[in-house]
């Protein structure tokens, strides 16, 4: 088998550059390391280790001779990098500034599976955010973000939500930043709503928090979520009810539900006492002049004091109660 040789630089100007150049050959690798500069490298003693065949394999499947010659991102500051690789009478050299081929981190693993203390991927870095917000056990909302596939995804129990963009991966890294940070408060009250967060890492290990949703139990969790929301400027669904207001201001409010009957998008008012209804349970409710009985389903939930409730409430049709079908998606 013909060499592989490959010189790799990256940095920035503020934290300076390192080079990587190794040579690959049929059972073991040379390497060099020099960090800002190429001018003493042929000062560097090269180290030798032995390597697998499915290390070998996986450079190659990389197919690095296809990347395009030239990554730019139109970001001040950042990171540059330049890659040459030459393979008998093949050769490549690209470059990029803070743009990457679609592979660039199976590249960079690659390259800490023989360098790990160089972790040009940060191991405890988050790839997967899981949130399930959760009341009486029953789960309401689920919150996904992938950096593996660049989505945010939504769930409430009437409407599913997917975004894809670059912002997942600030999300993610706010999101480290967030939990890294915080000591999590744990309690048994089963009546209160409830979050449930899983935390995928890029070593592959799992951490899982489970707790009440209150800003006591998980300081900053507000603010976290206004980074979502602000950063994903169409998500217009709010993100786990009630928000950190609500919970503190729920008492002595009057709660008002818009719900949908079937087969109509049109909504109606009603208003009910009772707590623990939620977006997505369908309800008994009096229809028409006799108040007959009919079923509808919940689409919105807001509480309001008696001077700013959109309707008087001594005159709105209050909910009989929750009514209990086996189907909800045969429903509405």
């Amino acid at each position: 088998m013909m060499k592989k040789y490959i010189k790799f630089t990256i940095g920035n100007f503020f934290e300076g550059y390192t080079t990587l150049e190794i040579s690959i050959g049929t059972k073991n690798v040379s390497y060099k390391i020099l960090r800002n500069g190429l001018i003493d490298v042929g000062k560097v003693k090269p180290h030798f280790v032995e390597v697998s065949d499915e290390w070998i394999d996986e450079f190659d499947a990389l197919n690095i001779f296809s990347w395009e010659k030239n990554y730019w991102a139109d970001i001040p500051n950042g990171t540059q990098w330049e890659l040459i690789l030459k393979h008998g009478r093949k050769s490549y050299q690209g470059h990029g500034s803070n743009a990457y081929p679609e592979n660039w981190e199976r590249f960079l693993d690659w390259l800490d599976k023989l360098l790990p203390e160089m972790e040009f991927v940060n191991r405890k870095r988050v790839e997967k955010l899981t949130m399930n917000y959760s009341r009486d056990e029953k789960i309401f909302e689920t919150l996904t973000l992938d950096r593996r596939t660049k989505t945010l995804t939504f769930d409430k129990k009437i409407s599913h939500h997917v975004y894809n963009d670059d912002y997942v991966d600030e999300i993610l890294d706010a999101a480290q930043n967030f939990f890294d940070a915080l000591e999590v408060q744990t309690f048994d009250e089963s009546d209160l709503p409830k979050i449930k967060i899983e935390l995928a890492r890029h070593d592959g290990s799992i951490e899982n928090f489970d707790t009440i949703y209150s800003e006591s139990c998980l300081p900053g969790l507000a603010d976290f979520i206004a980074v979502i929301q602000n950063l994903v400027a169409d998500l217009t669904a709010e993100i786990f009810i009630p928000s950190k207001d609500d919970e503190k201001n729920l008492q002595g409010k009057y709660i008002f539900c818009k719900v949908q009957f079937k087969g109509s998008y049109k909504s109606y008012t009603y208003r009910t006492e009772d707590e623990t209804l939620a977006v997505g349970d369908v309800v008994d409710v009096p229809v028409g002049k006799n108040n007959d009985v009919a079923q509808a389903k919940i689409v919105e939930i807001g509480y309001f004091g008696e001077e700013e409730a959109p309707f008087p409430v001594d005159k709105i049709k209050m909910i009989i109660g929750k009514h209990v079908v086996e189907d909800w998606e045969d429903y509405i």
